[in-house]
């Protein structure tokens, strides 16, 4: 046990975190499946029109993973891109990867930044006018840990030049979120 290779979470537990952490997970247990968004050009691309009821990225689609409507012919984008399993054979283990389209969905993707968003919301609610606080919090909720003093240096300079999303938007995607160790 005391060396663990660092694994990268699957694309469903990358986004169940990303929810957590903003707190805007839906952890209702049953009901019908959900459509989250995918872009209408992607959509397009299908030769047969199937079933995807497009929903507007909100409460309705911010259920856990396991609720997501899956599609042979059209795997959700974002699990796709961290290695989902090719739906149309059996698979006794999931591929691997790790490539430049992951890191660009995860900086790019609307639902990443919406989420980025609504945890500096929480944040911001959580400890009003207080920056070092909220930087505190920001780590908390992300990575279950306190900030170094570097850190929140760093998350200071960032959140003063830019904004308080922009840095949970950083936390979001750092390997300490995206690994396990």
């Amino acid at each position: 046990l005391w060396r663990y290779s660092p694994q990268r979470l699957n694309g469903e537990a990358i986004r169940d975190s990303i929810l957590a952490a903003s707190g805007s997970i839906d952890l209702t247990l049953g009901g019908p499946p959900i459509f989250p968004w995918v872009a209408q050009d992607v959509l397009d691309t299908e030769k047969k029109k199937g079933k995807w009821e497009i929903q507007p990225d909100g409460p309705a689609t911010w259920r856990r993973s396991i609720y997501i409507y899956q599609r042979r012919s059209l795997p959700f984008p974002m699990f796709e891109t961290f290695d989902h399993p090719n739906m149309n054979i059996s698979a006794g283990a999931r591929n691997i990867s790790t490539v430049p389209t992951q890191a660009l969905t995860m900086m790019n993707n609307p639902s990443v930044l919406l989420q980025a968003q609504r945890l500096a919301d929480r944040i911001e609610s959580d400890a009003p006018g207080d920056l070092v606080k909220q930087i505190d919090l920001a780590y908390e909720y992300t990575l279950s840990r306190p900030a170094t003093e570097l850190e929140r240096s760093i998350a200071l300079k960032v959140a003063k030049g830019q904004s308080l999303a922009a840095f949970t938007h950083v936390l979001f995607n750092l390997n300490e979120f995206l690994y396990m160790r």
